[in-house]
């Protein structure tokens, strides 16, 4: 892809997508620029490992054709892009990566109404290719910048768009989702162990029967509760399991658990609604 994209902070986020890009060779890390407010050390690494290119020289960032990825803490973002704010125009689209911040948030804030702002939530499994991505557009996004977005993040994984009133969900679902899997796994291993399964072995056993169950779910039309009860026999090892995991509400916790984070995004949404509104400088 003939695509520059720059990096307004270098996080975990930032570097999910920087290593999926790079790997994936969709782009070389000269077309890859990144920032942050004051972790030079962590620029540094960044730079050595995947040849990336860091600076704080705002027109080196910025420039005509460059996708600008707000890849902050969502409590930083207006700080971290207020001293940007004079070099965006219509040629430098915004791509926030932020949990929460709406792209109105956003296009208020730089008071500039011709400035793309789109609005995306991959997730790390950006790393090796697999992130699942949803994107929402703000209202000065043209079809062309749209499909370059999306070509983007095809890249990495799937991408779906969706309405923007939806994004905190998705935040909770995909966003927040591996972590939730990771847990999982975790506990699948610590079993293992307890069983006396070799480390390297249970971490083979417990990602591929994941793996599998994923694909099961992706490529047919059955529903999970209905798989689970195909290999649930009468009396059989799996019921027992489950009636341990009934026994401990882990299905009610997990479901408490994702609307928790759909709820705190919404929550870091509100608190972006008192940040100060830049007037249009056009």
């Amino acid at each position: 892809m003939k695509t520059k994209v720059s990096f307004i902070g270098a996080g975990a986020m930032a570097e999910s997508l920087i290593c999926g890009w790079t790997n994936g060779k969709v782009l070389k890390g000269g077309e890859i620029s990144i920032t942050n407010r004051a972790n030079d050390q962590r620029l540094q690494e960044l730079e050595a490992y995947y040849g990336v290119k860091s600076t704080r020289i705002k027109e080196e960032l910025i420039t005509p054709g460059t996708f600008i990825i707000l890849a902050c803490k969502p409590k930083d973002w207006a700080t971290a892009l207020e001293e940007f704010i004079p070099y965006f125009t219509e040629e430098t689209p915004i791509i926030s990566v932020m949990a929460g911040v709406s792209t109105s948030s956003i296009e208020r804030f730089v008071g500039k109404n011709n400035i793309p702002v789109i609005r995306t939530m991959p997730n790390t499994s950006a790393t090796v290719g697999a992130s699942m991505t949803t994107i929402s557009y703000g209202v000065a996004v043209d079809y062309n910048t749209r499909k370059t977005v999306n070509e983007l993040f095809l890249r990495i994984g799937e991408t779906a768009e969706v309405p923007e009133e939806q994004m905190d969900a998705m935040t909770a679902l995909t966003g927040t989702g591996p972590a939730y899997i990771y847990y999982l796994m975790e506990a699948m291993e610590i079993a293992a162990e307890k069983m006396g399964v070799e480390a390297s072995l249970a971490k083979i056993l417990v990602s591929q029967t994941l793996l599998g169950a994923s694909k099961r779910v992706q490529g047919g039309s059955e529903r999970p509760a209905q798989l689970y009860k195909q290999i649930m026999s009468p009396g059989g090892t799996t019921e027992a399991g489950f009636k341990v995991l009934k026994d401990h509400h882990v299905h009610d916790a997990f479901v408490a658990c994702i609307l928790r984070a759909w709820e705190r995004s919404v929550e870091l949404g509100q608190s972006t609604i008192q940040a100060p509104i830049k007037e249009d400088k056009r």
